[in-house]
């Protein structure tokens, strides 16, 4: 079984009655009335063709089966990690996300229902707000609003975009390119999925105290190691004369490592036999 995010607001309302008047309106539309003064054009968005082609694979690193999570602009705030997920009925918004946009309690709708999650157990949210959501950049960008449910549960995301928002704004998405196009008044626009790796990178080691350059060989000035400056004066001078005795352990190039057997390390390229080896530009690197 394939489990998906089900429930919560629709487009035929929360009541019985507005539940069943959606149903009749469905199954028998009727017109009531037309006034000449509302028969007036309204302005309609150009539609460009929507392609993707094989430009649009540049970057990507294949084969992959990454999420696809953008950047998407939400009352006014640039709000990252949000998941584009077609399986959802509805927009979620976690608690921690809605807390940073400084929206009042008084504004949350609280009478909503459970929502059913991706487990099959029920949630329920705290309530639903209707927000104003942003995708592209300008000129190329489009806006909308949509009712989006808040969830206080521990998630990697900040937020969920499901189908009634992608309905809106009439996207297109690409799972093999990590690509969604959408039309604009000003031509079409396209988001490219963010990588969430890359918003809160691993801090680096420091070291404890301040440290000093030691030439293990003087026949080689390349050849060097840090110490720490806080040494007693003896276990300095025991410690420099031991890595200098030892210095042959150490690896300065990679004419230093031969044999060393895959078993124990290796690296693998995600290469797609498909396309066609292309030559690169020779990069320098540093002697470490």
């Amino acid at each position: 079984m394939i489990n998906t995010i089900s429930g919560g607001p629709t487009l035929a309302g929360l009541s019985n009655r507005s539940m069943k008047q959606y149903v009749r309106a469905a199954h028998c539309p009727q017109v009531f009335g037309i006034e000449d003064d509302r028969c007036r054009k309204l302005p309609k968005v150009g539609w460009e063709p929507i392609t993707f082609c094989e430009e649009d694979e540049e970057g990507i690193i294949y084969p992959h089966d990454d999420p696809m999570i953008i950047q998407a602009e939400i009352v006014d705030y640039d709000v990252g990690r949000v998941l584009i997920d077609t399986g959802s009925s509805v927009n979620v918004i976690f608690a921690d996300a809605f807390k940073g946009l400084g929206i009042a309690d008084s504004m949350v709708n609280r009478q909503i229902t459970p929502l059913l999650s991706f487990s099959g157990d029920l949630v329920q949210p705290v309530g639903s707000i209707s927000l104003p959501i942003a995708f592209g950049v300008a000129p190329r960008k489009t806006m909308t609003y949509d009712q989006f449910l808040i969830v206080d549960c521990p998630t990697a995301y900040n937020v969920i975009i499901g189908r009634t928002t992608l309905t809106r704004i009439k996207a297109h998405l690409s799972p093999h390119m990590l690509l969604m196009k959408f039309p604009t008044r000003n031509g079409t626009s396209s988001e490219l999925i963010d990588d969430p790796r890359e918003e809160n990178p691993a801090p680096m080691a420091q070291p404890a105290e301040e440290l000093e350059t030691v030439i293990l060989n003087e026949e080689f000035p390349d050849r060097w190691v840090k110490i720490g400056t806080n040494l007693d004066p003896d276990l300095r001078r025991q410690f420099i004369d031991f890595l200098r005795q030892q210095a042959e352990v150490f690896a300065w190039s990679y004419d230093d490592m031969p044999g060393i057997s895959p078993n124990v390390i290796s690296h693998k390229l995600s290469i797609s036999t498909a396309h066609k080896p292309v030559r690169q530009k020779r990069r320098l690197y540093d002697a470490e």
